[in-house]
């Protein structure tokens, strides 16, 4: 099974190595270039997600344990 592996593996790279590098030698043209505005959205998104869910989750942890110490302590008769 190992021998197949490295078999396979220099395989790959001599593919890798026979195709060469792109001419220009420049990473991306700026028509392919991808928009920051795009990655930064979806992780903002994400942020904007996870700050949500962590509020409520806060919010409805404070009611849980806030109400069990008014009980408590007999606040309710405030």
């Amino acid at each position: 099974m190992r021998d197949f592996r490295t078999a396979r593996m220099l395989e790959i790279l001599r593919a890798a190595a026979r195709t060469g590098r792109k001419s220009g030698g420049v990473a991306y043209t700026p028509s392919e270039a991808p928009a920051a505005g795009a990655a930064l959205g979806g992780c903002l998104m994400r942020f904007v997600i996870l700050a949500m869910f962590l509020l409520l989750v806060f919010f409805l942890m404070l009611s849980l344990v806030g109400g069990s110490l008014l009980q408590m302590f007999g606040g309710y008769y405030l």
